[in-house]
């Protein structure tokens, strides 16, 4: 078949290629400049193809590169960004591989970011942290081994975030004061255990 013409689309960077006078696909300029190609180059299916297989992926990288550049994303992240941008399977695994490879994309590091990100923005208990990071897609393995070796005392934690919720309750009776701090601390993911503790450690000061 016959490139009969290559037109711009509206969308900044992007070709039609027209073969034998109709539509065939859809390229960027860099497709356009790898595969050099011009006005009245034949192309067989075989080549248009591999076209659309490079073109796909190399947009698939670049959007891939973006999602990645302001803060680390979790395997399932990336995955799910790449599937909104319609990445066929096949591409969107060896994207995913490259930036694996090229220690872009990590779920260990990203969990060790995001549980230390959540001690700095709000205390949280370890078990919203797991159910958190279970969403992100991490596997139960690496949060378990990421939460035994970065969190910090779970108790500690609890009494600080107390601390700061207690102004709220300061002029509530003692027995609700104990009650709604219990409800706060088990809604922040804290443990039945961990939270009864430190909410009668707290309010005997």
């Amino acid at each position: 078949m016959i490139i009969t013409s290559i037109e711009k689309q509206k969308k900044k960077g992007r070709y039609n290629v027209f073969l034998d006078g109709k539509f065939a696909f859809g390229v960027y300029e860099d497709t356009l400049v790898k595969y050099a190609l011009h006005k009245n180059d034949e192309l067989t299916e075989e080549m248009q193809n591999e076209i659309r297989n490079y073109d796909e992926y190399n947009y698939g990288k670049k959007v891939a590169y973006d999602f990645l550049y302001y803060r680390q994303r979790s395997e399932k992240e990336l995955r799910t960004k790449l599937k909104q941008k319609n990445i066929s399977g096949v591409n969107l695994e060896k994207i995913i591989e490259f930036f694996i490879s090229h220690k872009f994309l990590n779920d260990e590091e990203f969990a060790r970011s995001f549980v230390a990100d959540e001690l700095l923005k709000k205390p949280s208990g370890k078990r919203m942290i797991y159910h958190k990071l279970l969403r992100k897609g991490i596997s139960k393995e690496i949060i378990e081994q990421v939460l035994v070796s970065s969190y910090l005392d779970e108790s500690l934690s609890a009494e600080l975030l107390l601390k700061k919720y207690s102004v709220k309750i300061k002029d509530k009776p003692l027995p609700v004061k104990k009650q709604k701090a219990y409800n706060y601390l088990i809604s922040r993911g804290f443990e039945f255990e961990t939270t009864k503790e430190v909410v009668n450690r707290f309010f005997k000061l």
